[in-house]
């Protein structure tokens, strides 16, 4: 008994250092399974080597961070560029998981939601991406969620049975024969409940004014009004544009051996598909000429008073996502600006008596927006609102920033990144 505890051991170490000897050979310009090695670093804020590969034949890219946990994850991102307000990115998450190729079941992800020993299980739509993560503690649990995963993605049966953009996106329905027709789907029940919200109509009129001539004016997750006219061919063809291994990116973490997530992946799956120069891009919104001031509006339940009801918001582009110090800087202007309860226009908004709630948000998008909004306002508070803003703004250019507020926004941020 003894002894086989001895063996077993020893055949375990083996088995880890031979795996961690493979990440270790391996050097820039290396290739393993149709994977070429573009860069290798150790980065010490995630403690573990990490490896970013682009594949030869698909053109996919790949990041590994090859962590000594257990908690092993699996995602597949695409890039996915909404071109009306249909919520075809949307819709077409959901419809990729009623079933594909090797798993012709109508709903995987609620089999794998029963069944499977996963830590994380989901798919979600972002405003220009639409990302596929999964994670498992037991081995082989995490590779057979990476097949149902990359099988629905590159495989899914909404080629064959158009039903599943009518449940999923929109249909009509007439439940007897002297009611009305009405629209129905998974989406479009989503979406109205979700624009019933004030602050998802406000987010929408934003974006729409202030990107016109951008993709982030539109809204990915759908418009309901808009959802109905999605068809069916337009929604293959996204499909077709936007779902390609060289429009994808590949992400990887924990203690997998990479060799086998390499060539499971390469095998399976990247190796059926050639390299393409179809890879989406999204234009830069060129700056206005002077500002906009835009007055949209949404509905009250019947015989609602309106005051007190409305939201006031100043919005700026302010550079790009990927300047990722430009990002963190802003995050520290708004704690030091708005959110704090000392914060300078904060304060001076309160002290006018506009509104009821001051807030501040950073969208880190491709063109950042830094958002400064008021809710339970009046019409009449609009010019109000923006005048003491710039007044306050001004202010603290002469005076300088509170240094223990920005110093605590600094320490916050720290933190939760560690």
């Amino acid at each position: 008994m003894t002894m086989d505890r001895v063996v077993f051991t020893f055949i375990l170490l083996v088995i880890f250092l031979l795996s961690a000897a493979v990440y270790a050979e391996l050097s820039k310009g290396d290739s393993v399974h149709g994977f070429k090695l573009v860069e290798k670093r150790f980065v010490q804020e995630v403690n573990a080597e990490c490896f970013y590969f682009e594949h030869i034949k698909s053109g996919a890219r790949l990041l590994k961070i090859a962590a000594r946990d257990a908690n092993k994850t699996f995602s597949i991102a695409f890039k996915t560029i909404p071109e009306c307000d249909c919520g075809t990115p949307h819709i077409l998450e959901h419809s990729v998981l009623n079933g594909s190729k090797h798993f012709p079941v109508k709903s995987p992800f609620d089999v794998l939601a029963k069944g499977s020993l996963n830590t994380f299980l989901n798919a979600m739509t972002g405003s220009d991406i639409t990302i596929y993560p999964v994670a498992s503690i037991n081995d082989k649990d995490y590779f057979n969620l990476m097949h149902v995963y990359l099988d629905a993605v590159f495989y899914p049966r909404i080629y064959d049975d158009p039903r599943i953009l009518q449940q999923e996106g929109w249909h009509y329905e007439l439940l007897s024969k002297d009611s009305d027709i009405v629209y129905k789907g998974v989406v479009y029940n989503e979406m109205k409940g979700a624009f019933s919200s004030p602050t998802r109509e406000l987010s929408y009129q934003v974006y729409k004014h202030l990107f016109p001539d951008s993709p982030y004016g539109f809204s990915s997750g759908g418009y309901p009004s808009a959802i109905p006219r999605l068809t069916y061919e337009d929604f293959i063809n996204f499909h077709k544009k936007y779902y390609h291994p060289s429009n994808s990116y590949i992400f990887l973490y924990g203690d997998a051996d990479l060799n086998k997530e390499l060539e499971f992946i390469d095998r399976e799956y990247l190796a059926h598909f050639e390299k393409s120069d179809a890879v989406a891009e999204l234009p830069l919104q060129k700056p206005f000429e002077k500002m906009k001031k835009v007055v949209a509006s949404y509905p009250l339940p019947k015989d609602s008073d309106a005051s007190n009801q409305t939201y006031l918001t100043l919005n700026y582009v302010v550079g790009r996502g990927d300047d990722r110090a430009l990002v963190m800087a802003l995050r520290v202007l708004r704690q030091a600006l708005i959110s704090r309860e000392s914060a300078p226009i904060r304060l001076a908004l309160q002290k006018a008596g506009i509104g009821r709630e001051v807030s501040g948000s950073i969208d880190d998008i491709k063109q950042n927006v830094f958002q400064i909004r008021v809710q339970n306002a009046n019409p009449e508070d609009a010019d109000k609102f923006y005048n003491i803003v710039q007044e306050t703004l001004r202010d603290v250019l002469k005076k300088g920033l509170d240094k223990e507020a920005v110093e605590g926004a600094i320490n916050r941020m720290e933190f939760r990144l560690r």
